[in-house]
């Protein structure tokens, strides 16, 4: 058996044999895809938020599936193109404990009222209003709520995850703190980044640059905000643009308001 066939015949254990003719629509990210080290074939997927058995009397199911197959790379660009995000499609699948198989692409824009008025619905943005830090819209894909700030005189942006009432209320009293006494936090937090990466920069001199080292004072000076990440039990995610230290990967400083500082990396 090829290794490809042996990849389709383990991924295809893992969903019933009965096949089932389905409406659906699908969330707003597109297809995306992996692949674990040293196999062949990509594992593409798509999110399903609604969806409806055609062959069947049964009211149709308003919860987030996975919809996933695999295919290669010329396959996953020509899937990319065809099956879109905050769409209607018809497909054939195989159901398994936690997603769904794609076994057929029926139609890539298929009609139906139902779930059009559905699409539709889902399409309306949605807002949080927080009477300390304004309003916030949700970006749907990633199920973030999202809003432009100004954090120790710098311009940014913060996040806080999409979740029950009482954990995003959490999330946010994480952010009170850091917006109470933003120079503090600023300051620790980027001399925090310095302490921990200001070796790793000087590492990454290049030949063709017109300094022999950098200072801390230079790489506080360097780094500015971009955004800022908050979570219910205090912990807190600050991303900052490198100013040029790393060749523009970014700087992620992680800690908690009760005080701590837990690590600080470079990324992207």
């Amino acid at each position: 058996m090829s290794k490809k066939n042996s990849e389709l015949k383990s991924f295809e254990n893992r969903f019933s044999e009965e096949i089932f003719e389905v409406a659906a629509v699908t969330a707003s990210l597109g297809v995306g895809a992996g692949k674990a080290g040293g196999e062949e074939l990509w594992e593409a997927s798509i999110d399903l938020i609604v969806w409806k058995d055609l062959n069947s009397s049964e009211p149709l199911v308003k919860k987030e599936v996975r919809l996933a197959w695999l295919t290669d790379d010329k396959g996953l660009k020509e899937w990319q193109k065809t099956i879109k995000e905050s769409s209607i499609i018809k497909i054939k699948l195989k159901k398994g404990e936690r997603s769904f198989m794609l076994v057929e692409l029926i139609d890539a824009d298929y009609k139906d009222e139902e779930l059009k008025n559905i699409l539709l619905e889902d399409l309306k943005p949605v807002f949080y209003e927080d009477e300390l830090l304004g309003k916030f819209k949700l970006d749907k894909g990633i199920k973030l709520f999202e809003t432009d700030i100004t954090w120790a005189g710098e311009k940014g942006r913060l996040y806080f995850d999409l979740d029950e009432e009482e954990t995003m209320k959490a999330s946010l009293k994480t952010a009170y703190e850091l917006f109470k006494n933003q120079k503090h936090w600023s300051d620790k937090i980027k001399a925090y980044a310095a302490s921990e990466l200001l070796d790793l920069a000087n590492d990454w001199i290049d030949e063709e640059d017109d300094i022999d080292e950098i200072t801390e004072e230079m790489f506080i000076e360097s780094i500015e905000l971009d955004t800022i990440s908050v979570y219910p039990k205090g912990e807190f995610e600050i991303f900052f643009f490198d100013g040029g230290l790393f060749a523009g990967h970014c700087i992620i400083v992680s800690g908690n308001i009760s005080g701590s500082l837990d690590s600080a990396e470079i990324a992207g």
